[in-house]
């Protein structure tokens, strides 16, 4: 099935866990970002926007990418219009929270918010 059957216009691209420690975290981004010009570009071509989202380890542990500073800073590496940053209100706030700031300060790289409930499981009573 074809991205136009779909009618998909944002198409998340996940980084992977990270299963050797014999490659480094260098050697790993470099190869992302490789990748991910790759991507943009030809998703571009299908008018679909390419995303990445940072998952963290508490959900994810292993996830390559679970830091969404790093998220914005290798968006803005690879510097293609395509290419954007999806911000999920969950993960970012597990991993440093100030969602208000981080949205101002990303806003002009953010593609897509994702929003979830952060306190999963929790029952308060007022």
């Amino acid at each position: 099935m074809s991205l136009q059957a779909l009618d998909c216009r944002r198409l998340h691209i996940l980084s992977g866990v990270t299963t050797s420690s014999s490659e480094s975290d260098a050697k790993l981004e470099e190869t992302y970002v490789t990748n991910l010009r790759y991507a943009a570009e030809r998703l571009e071509r299908e008018g679909v926007m390419a995303l990445i989202e940072a998952i963290s380890s508490r959900a994810k542990p292993g996830y390559w990418l679970s830091d969404p500073a790093k998220a914005a800073r290798i968006v803005q590496q690879v510097a293609h219009p395509n290419l954007r940053l999806q911000f999920d209100v969950f993960h970012a706030q597990i991993v440093g929270g100030d969602l208000t700031q981080r949205l101002k300060d990303w806003a002009p790289i953010i593609g897509h918010v994702q929003i979830a409930q952060v306190c999963t499981g929790v029952s308060l009573q007022l």
